[in-house]
């Protein structure tokens, strides 16, 4: 029976560390490299691209306006949001009212955002 010198044994050894090392470096890479998510700080935004002029979007804000029905135009942080039927509105932390902090999610097309979710951070001080 043949045995390896002791040189290749080496060798392998030391590229198995390499490989194990480069794989740990990817790795950490991969998880901290993702889109920068935004911050409970008011504000703040994090934008990610869906292609033709169409953007997903995140931010936090003070309610100025919300029309009576709540459909219609809001405005949070001054920034005019379009809320539809289709907006979720969760309301776990208050009210969606005048003066409530809330987490907007929604695409921006052009000029217009409109919300897909609303979601109340903190109620009216």
């Amino acid at each position: 029976m043949a045995t390896e010198p002791a040189s290749e044994k080496i060798g392998k050894s030391h590229g198995i560390r390499t490989i194990a090392a480069l794989l740990a470096l990817g790795l950490m890479m991969a998880l901290t490299a993702g889109p920068a998510l935004s911050s409970s700080h008011e504000g703040n935004e994090a934008t990610e691209h869906r292609g033709a002029g169409k953007s997903e979007s995140k931010f936090y804000g003070t309610v100025q306006k919300i029309p009576a029905d709540r459909l219609g135009t809001w405005v949070v942080n001054s920034r005019e949001i379009l809320v539809t039927k289709e907006t979720r509105i969760k309301e776990e932390y208050g009210s969606a009212a005048e003066g409530a902090y809330v987490e907007v999610e929604g695409n921006n097309t052009g000029k217009t955002f409109t919300a897909y979710k609303i979601e109340v951070k903190r109620a009216k001080k």
